[in-house]
């Protein structure tokens, strides 16, 4: 065999590339960036608002980290917002420790982890008015009694 017939026969010879995958990258969306606010998450064990809101009393005082849905936020600060899970009735309102962070307040329909203290809270009617003006909405659509959560940490996904 001449050397250029031995050239053709090992190039024939060589197995050829793998097929790739077509490139789906630059159509797949982007993964969602969690934003922190405040302390960093610790705990290890998380539950959702369902859960939260039907061991609410059993709850009471003690830090838990919880997930939901973001349905509405204070609209002059950020400076609370209300988590809620799939069941009618489970939400929470979220205020911040020492009022030292406040979440952007366009994060309704974002997804939140948070961490913190949950307390069973009686509110007074002064309370309720204001926050009936941070939510523009009528006192009567605030509850006497309400679910919270002050929490030291979050993560907030768009």
């Amino acid at each position: 065999m001449t050397s250029i017939t031995l050239a053709i026969f090992a190039i024939l010879a060589t197995p050829a590339p793998e097929a790739k995958p077509a490139d789906t990258a630059s159509k797949a969306q982007p993964a969602a960036k969690a934003a922190t606010f405040g302390a960093a998450l610790t705990l290890k064990e998380r539950i959702n608002m369902d859960e939260l809101a039907a061991k609410a009393d059993t709850l009471n005082g003690k830090t838990i980290q919880v997930a939901g849905k973001i349905s509405s936020v204070c609209r002059k600060k950020g400076c609370w917002m209300i988590l809620a899970g799939e069941k009618p009735g489970s939400t929470a309102r979220i205020t911040f420790k020492d009022y030292g962070f406040f979440v952007p307040l366009d994060s309704a329909g974002s997804t939140a982890v948070v961490e913190g203290v949950v307390e069973v809270k009686t509110l007074s009617e002064a309370d309720r008015k204001h926050l009936a003006d941070d939510a523009g909405k009528s006192i009567d659509t605030i509850a006497k009694h309400e679910l919270r959560l002050m929490a030291n940490g979050c993560e907030l996904t768009r």
